[in-house]
């Protein structure tokens, strides 16, 4: 099952400090546009908007300045990885994509993993639109979607809706390191799986050639004395 704190770890490491990029408008509180928008920023990924649904006021420029990465940690569990039922996802790449993807992009990351399921299952398979959540029957899907195939397909995806954009090459360079990091298991999950079931089979005989010669060694004790008490 995905685990988040090794993905976040993982996910930290793609965020910088603090920014207070005009054009992004997670960086307003309230919304840009609405009144009394400010442009108060963003750090480690935590923006303005998420530090605001968090704790339901919008945030100062010191407070998330300030932001400790053990808050914007709790705040990315809480906001980002939990409504996605991160825990039930059985692969961690696909986990960490998952999570990457509604992380970078809020509600955008849920609506392009629907459309990886339905690229795999066929159309209408699930109902595509934004949101922060995926429901149980859609992790259900995922799960029973071979990993490096579902990777794949929601990369090329994340690839396709960034083309042409400013953070292009960002992102790339990201989905690069996330692809390095789950290599191994996405190159041939069936090879690990084989190669964990011959260790089991392994241990399982070792275990038993150890009982046997357990046992035959106590049979010869037990012979031999015997005889001895009789001699």
């Amino acid at each position: 099952m995905g685990d988040f704190v090794k993905i976040w770890n993982g996910t930290e490491g793609f965020e910088g400090g603090y920014q207070q990029l005009a054009n992004d408008a997670a960086n307003y509180c309230p919304a840009k546009g609405k009144p009394g928008s400010k442009l108060i920023g963003t750090k480690y990924g935590i923006s303005a908007i998420a530090y605001g649904d968090y704790f339901h006021r919008c945030p100062t420029i010191q407070e998330i300045k300030n932001l400790s990465p053990e808050l914007a940690q709790k705040i990315a569990k809480t906001k980002f990885w939990d409504p996605i039922q991160g825990d039930r996802i059985k692969s961690q790449a696909v986990a960490h994509l998952i999570f990457d993807s509604v992380y970078g992009s809020g509600s955008i990351g849920p609506l392009h993993t629907r459309r990886a399921i339905n690229k795999l299952m066929g159309p209408g398979t699930v109902k595509e639109y934004k949101s922060f959540d995926l429901s149980t029957d859609e992790v259900n899907k995922i799960n029973a979607l071979p990993e490096n195939k579902f990777f794949s397909t929601l990369s090329q995806i994340r690839k396709d809706f960034f083309k042409g954009m400013t953070y292009e090459k960002g992102y790339m360079n990201r989905l690069a390191k996330l692809v390095t990091m789950y290599a191994g298991v996405l190159a041939n999950p069936e090879k690990t799986v084989k190669r964990h079931k011959g260790a089991v089979i392994l241990v399982l005989s070792l275990v038993a050639l150890g009982v046997g010669t357990f046992i035959a060694i106590r049979r010869y004790h037990h012979k031999h004395a015997f005889k001895t008490s009789f001699a």
